[in-house]
């Protein structure tokens, strides 16, 4: 070996204790430097082990130890038994469900305003002549029915029920409309409420609200004006619901009972078309004492006429011209009127 690797060989023992010079050996400031570079490595694992403990012991909560529950020696006041006396208090008994009322539902939908199809019928029902020669009243549990025989504009006789659902025996109702018959009991006859007169339907309350508004409900009882003293020329007439005009009008009144006004046109049409135990008040239903000989009813009746759609017709009793006035109609069938159909009264 050269003199450069011979100061870094050490005398090493061998088996016979003798030292060898064969492996090379550090230095001994080398072997100090690595002993503290491990003892520092060592001091820094024991400080980071350390942190880690304080660092968990400080995130984790300690539960609180709790200690044995303490036993509740007091005791409970025993249940009181109540004896079935008179003293018992008695149970509260529950209040049965009062069901509401119903509220009655209208067979036809409520009309806001009227419809023009109202307002044309109307037109007709008071331009045109037309006569009350019946009335009567049936009373439901709730509710009266009024009923009237009606003589046409073409003289024929109808009959217009005021119920629930207004109804008329002519063929304009039978085909669904709100005929000009039904306008004029509603408008004329029983003087309804403006905004009941063109509805299609009626609640119990308003059929009593019309009632309690007519003249129905005023007729005079022949026991309450016995002395058959005249009343007044004034108000309208019972039959055709216009105007008293004594100066332009004869007018005939009760002799029998009540003294109220008629018109003696309209009382003579009353008289004619009455079918049941002789000629009565058109206000009292009194029998009628005529300032004449009395008529003779079986004759009227047999003048009358069934026409050729079933109704019984008094045009020529009731003084009426049989012919349907149409100005104020919507006319679609001129092709009647033509020369290949002909030409045709039509009375409704």
């Amino acid at each position: 070996m050269t003199n450069s690797t011979s100061k870094f060989l050490v005398n090493m023992p061998t088996r016979s204790g003798s030292s060898s010079l064969g492996y090379p050996q550090p230095p001994i400031s080398s072997l100090k430097t690595l002993e503290s570079q491990v003892n520092a490595n060592i001091q820094s694992t024991f400080s980071t082990k350390r942190k880690r403990t304080a660092a968990s012991e400080i995130e984790t909560p300690v539960a609180p130890v709790k200690g044995p529950r303490k036993a509740n020696n007091t005791q409970r006041a025993p249940a009181k038994v109540v004896g079935r006396t008179d003293d018992a208090p008695e149970p509260k008994s529950k209040k049965p469900r009062t069901k509401k009322p119903e509220q009655e539902k209208r067979l036809r939908v409520f009309r806001k305003h009227a419809p023009q199809a109202y307002l044309d019928r109307l037109a007709r029902a008071t331009s045109q002549r037309m006569f009350a020669v019946s009335s009567s009243v049936n009373w439901t549990d709730s509710y009266p029915i009024m009923e009237f025989g009606m003589a046409g504009s073409t003289g024929n006789l109808y009959t217009v029920t005021i119920g629930k659902v207004p109804s008329c025996s002519c063929p304009d109702n039978q085909k669904g409309n709100q005929c000009k018959h039904i306008c004029y009991v509603l408008s004329k006859a029983l003087k309804a409420p403006a905004h009941l007169q063109y509805q299609l339907a009626f609640l119990s309350t308003e059929l009593i609200e019309i009632y309690n508004g007519s003249y129905l409900s005023r007729e005079t009882k022949p026991e309450e004006n016995a002395a058959g003293k005249r009343k007044p020329i004034e108000g309208d007439c019972p039959v055709c619901f216009m105007e008293f005009e004594p100066d332009k009008e004869n007018i005939v009144w009760c002799r029998g009972s009540c003294g109220n006004n008629i018109h003696k046109v309209c009382f003579d049409k009353w008289a004619a078309t009455q079918r049941a135990h002789g000629v009565r008040c058109v206000y009292c239903r009194a029998p009628w004492e005529f300032e004449t000989e009395n008529l003779n009813m079986d004759e009227l009746k047999k003048t009358g006429r069934v026409n050729d759609e079933g109704y019984v017709n008094v045009a020529d009793q009731l003084g009426l011209s049989g012919e349907r006035d149409s100005s104020t109609y919507y006319q679609p069938w001129d092709y009647r009127e033509s020369y290949y159909y002909g030409r045709r009264r039509y009375r409704y």
